[in-house]
């Protein structure tokens, strides 16, 4: 197939990519000259624009220089040192005699109707100059110029009046010329002063030039610019190209060896393996994959080979085992017949098995029968045992109930006889302090009986105090009494209540163990019951197994009857499997030698 295209990937890349940059340098260069262009243009028309407004500036000042030495002689004259005329003369002198710009600027006056009264002392002042014309080249016109410059500069502010007007020492080469004319309106006069810019032209075209000079000088570096950064990208392009392209040549490289047939290991696995199967992007994807084809490939190839050198050895085997099986056919024909008179035998002996099998199933139904009526009275026994476990589980918590209320009850009563010890503490304690108040009461009487008639009343005081803990004394002995016979019945009471408590505990002990002993009842029960359920399905299982028996002892006389009549047909069977064995040795001589054939091109492949 005929290939087209790049012959290598990497200048193809190469190509691609300084391509693009070449035609992003010239565009981006275009742009820069075109606009460096276009900002030297502006910048030119600018600059002779700023000097025209210069030139237009400086003829304002001058004129309005000039405007002030007439009026200095107006003031002369106003103040009545001139004459008019004498005023008017010596300013038109005065403006005569200025001069600016190294003797190149002057000035001019006419009157508003034209007529010239200062013009560098020409004969024409004195004479009118209203009708002073020239032929404009541009447009065709006749331009009275002198009309113009008195009609600007009667504006309020005067103006600008553009001509094309001869230099005086070249008569005849008219030039373009700028003047500015003010009126003076004391002397009805109309001053002006102009200046030829083809200096500004002159002055233009040479910032042009330097311009165009900056220009081209500027376009050069531009070119220098694009041509090192056009080098500099080829230089990237190439090493950039080498990291992509090199592990792509790799892996092609090790594709054909693989459609060459080389599934060796690699030579430099350990490099493809650490610095391009782990890579992240694309060719790392790539390596991975066509290491897994290659492994995968080995992997087939090796399996190939082994199956081809089974796939041999099991052909031989088998034309083998083919000629034995034909041999094998011809002897199972010799023994069907011998089956044949065998089957004939059999099925009296089994008939006579079918009889007897008819007979054990009935004794086994009248064992049945016994075992269902042994097992409902079991069950009758279970239910009972159950019962019986269910009340004494019932007497057993009611017993625990007792022990508990009985429990609870000592120790309400303990409690009760701490209390009744604690009061008793407490009856001392006032029986105390009754006979303290009684001593205190009798010094109290002694100390009152010493004061004498002072002292009768608090000695009537201490002696009600003396009743009174008497009385408290009395109270709290007949109180201490009553404690104390409380005390003894608590005593009692507590005794009796544990007495109590451990006859409560022993009940519930022997009702706990009649609990116990009805468990074990009802567990033996239960293993009598269970085993006669088991008995039960245990005969049942008979009863089916029986069932089985007599129908397996008829299907083996149906059977024998027709094994006697297959037997013919196996007989010619076994002919027929001779002729196809005959038929697979054959077939397997022509497996062994296209497993033979694999094999020669498995051998192709390098593992």
């Amino acid at each position: 197939m005929k290939q087209k295209g790049f012959k290598s990937l990497s200048a193809m890349l190469l190509c691609t990519i300084l391509l693009m940059v070449l035609v992003t340098g010239v565009c981006i260069s275009t742009f820069a000259i075109l606009s460096s262009v276009r900002i030297s243009k502006v910048n030119g028309e600018e600059y002779r624009n700023q000097l025209e407004e210069d030139v237009l500036r400086e003829l304002k000042n001058e004129t309005q220089l000039a405007v002030a030495i007439i009026e200095q002689y107006h003031a002369r004259q106003e103040s009545g040192e001139l004459t008019e005329e004498e005023a008017m003369k010596m300013a038109a002198d005065a403006v005569r005699d200025m001069k600016y710009d190294d003797g190149n600027g002057y000035f001019w006056i006419d009157t508003k109707d034209g007529v010239n009264v200062v013009l560098l002392g020409r004969d024409t002042e004195g004479s009118s100059r209203w009708d002073a014309s020239y032929k404009d080249e541009k447009t065709g016109e006749t331009r009275y110029y002198i009309q113009e410059m008195i009609k600007n500069g009667l504006q309020n502010g005067g103006g600008y009046t553009y001509l094309m007007f001869a230099k005086p020492d070249n008569p005849n080469l008219p030039l373009p010329k700028i003047n500015y004319t003010v009126s003076y309106a004391p002397y009805n006069w109309v001053l002006g002063t102009g200046v030829w810019i083809d200096q500004i032209d002159e002055m233009s075209a040479e910032y042009e030039a330097r311009s165009a000079r900056s220009l081209r000088f500027s376009i050069l570096n531009e070119i220098i610019a694009m041509l090192m950064l056009f080098v500099v990208m080829s230089i990237i392009t190439i090493i950039l190209s080498k990291k992509i392209v090199n592990p792509i040549i790799n892996v092609t490289n090790k594709m054909t060896k693989i459609a060459a047939g080389d599934l060796t290991e690699f030579e430099d696995a350990a490099f493809f393996e650490k610095n391009m199967m782990t890579r992240a992007d694309e060719i790392g994807k790539l390596a991975r994959g066509m290491r897994s084809l290659h492994d995968g490939l080995r992997e087939l190839m090796a399996k190939i080979t082994d199956t081809t050198s089974y796939v041999a050895a099991a052909s031989e085997e088998l034309n083998a085992n083919a000629s034995q099986s034909a041999e094998a056919s011809e002897l199972v024909a010799e023994s069907i017949t011998n089956v044949a008179a065998s089957c004939a035998d059999e099925n009296g002996i089994v008939e006579a098995a079918g009889e007897s099998t008819v007979v054990f199933a009935e004794k086994m139904g009248v064992f049945s029968k016994q075992i269902n009526e042994t097992a409902e009275k079991v069950a009758n026994a279970n239910s009972a045992a159950l019962n019986g476990k269910h009340e004494i589980g019932t007497a057993v918590e009611q017993m625990q109930k007792i022990e508990q209320a009985v429990s609870s009850t000592s120790v309400e009563v303990e409690s009760l006889g701490d209390k009744v010890k604690q009061i008793n503490t407490i009856v001392d304690t006032i029986s105390e302090i009754a006979s303290q108040t009684n001593l205190l009461s009798l010094n109290a009487s002694i100390e009152a009986a010493r004061a004498g008639a002072a002292g009768r009343g608090f000695a009537v005081v201490a002696d009600e105090i003396s009743k009174l803990a008497s009385q408290s004394n009395d109270s709290a002995r007949e109180i201490g009494d009553l404690i104390a016979g409380i005390q003894n019945q608590s005593e009692g009471a507590v005794q009796s209540m544990k007495t109590g408590l451990e006859n409560v505990k022993k009940g519930t002990g022997v009702v706990e163990k009649s609990g116990e002993l009805f468990d074990e009842i009802a567990g033996m029960v239960q293993q009598i019951a269970d085993a006669s359920s088991e008995m039960n399905n245990i005969v049942d299982e008979l009863n089916r197994e029986t069932d089985n028996i007599k129908n397996a002892f008829s299907s083996i006389s149906e059977k024998s009857e027709s094994i006697s009549e297959e037997t013919q047909n196996v007989s010619a069977a076994s002919e027929e499997q001779s002729a196809s064995m005959s038929e697979i040795a054959a077939a397997s001589q022509k497996l062994a030698q296209s497993a033979e054939g694999l094999q020669q091109e498995v051998t192709k492949f390098s593992l």
